[in-house]
């Protein structure tokens, strides 16, 4: 969680305890709780808000790639195809001679 271990953990609550006091710090918890909270369910807001509102560019950037993804299989297909004809028509022409 931000690149913060175990001890700086422990350093920050001893910090804590020792600016707000062990009896203000339940209140403290309480508060500090009910931001993380209201922030999460903004952010949540703003998530749903943001997919309504790119919706609509979504849609089409997904058939497109969908379309890419099948042009490029065909192209693989395509050129695995043309290149074991080759190699079958070199095989023919070997046999022959």
């Amino acid at each position: 969680m931000f690149g913060i271990g175990f001890p700086e953990m422990i350093v920050i609550l001893v910090l804590i305890v020792l600016v707000v006091g062990p009896e203000q710090l339940p209140d403290v918890a309480r508060k500090g709780v009910s931001f993380i909270k209201e922030a999460k369910r903004h952010i949540a807001e703003i998530k749903t808000e943001v997919d309504k509102q790119t919706e609509p560019l979504r849609k089409p950037f997904e058939e497109m790639v969908e379309n890419a993804d099948k042009d490029s299989n065909a192209d693989i297909a395509r050129s695995r195809f043309d290149k074991e004809a080759s190699e079958g028509g070199k095989k023919a022409g070997e046999e022959q001679a």
